[in-house]
């Protein structure tokens, strides 16, 4: 699903169950479930990093796994991940009828479901701090409950969607650009997420290395 040919598929699917290792240790040694994967700036992939260390964790046998797409704005998932994307987040909670309606399972991954909106919301920094959509998230995850809970979001350096998102989150994932990155995107990244939720480390993705 990630890649062209299989032995690419291959090396992908072997760095995302070392990342999935290291990720799962972690979270479940401070009693974590949320986990935000942000992309630096825009390109980084955040989506594909999101979607793929999903898929790793779902691989594992007892593991449920939530995949959600907070970049409201512009969602990427259901693309990446091929499959038809859901009715607007915003119409959901007007509604008062809760998130689980637009949740859907992956037929490859019987421990993955996703929330994977296909269009993108207007106004989706404000949606991401209103406090509705921080209490139907929780909704479902006591409908649905799941161990791990991914976040694909928005580039932090590229709108306030990314910030007003992290604060649902119990722990963030960098993605940074190997190919186009600089220091200075991650100096000013490290200054906007003082009083965020701890970084557990930083993917470099798109590296020639």
């Amino acid at each position: 699903m990630a890649a062209a040919d299989a032995k690419h598929a291959q090396v992908i699917a072997q760095r995302f169950a070392l990342l999935r290792t290291r990720i799962l240790r972690e979270m479940r040694s401070r009693g974590w479930s949320r986990l935000a994967v942000v992309p630096v700036t825009r390109g980084a992939g955040g989506t594909f990093v999101a979607v793929n260390l999903a898929l790793a964790l779902a691989r594992q046998p007892h593991t449920r796994v939530t995949l959600i797409d907070l970049d409201l704005g512009k969602p990427g998932v259901a693309g990446e991940l091929g499959v038809t994307g859901s009715g607007p987040v915003s119409a959901c909670l007007g509604s008062g009828k809760g998130l689980a309606r637009l949740v859907s399972a992956v037929a490859e991954a019987p421990n993955l479901r996703v929330l994977a909106p296909e269009g993108a919301e207007p106004d989706a920094a404000e949606m991401l701090q209103d406090e509705s959509l921080s209490q139907a998230l929780a909704e479902l995850q006591q409908a649905q409950p799941a161990d791990i809970v991914i976040y694909d979001t928005a580039a932090l350096l590229a709108e306030d969607a990314a910030l007003a998102a992290l604060p649902l989150a119990d722990a963030i994932l960098l993605v940074a650009d190997g190919r186009r990155g600089t220091a200075a995107h991650m100096k000013e990244a490290e200054r906007l997420l003082t009083g965020m939720p701890p970084v557990m480390g930083v993917v470099l993705n798109q590296s020639e290395d």
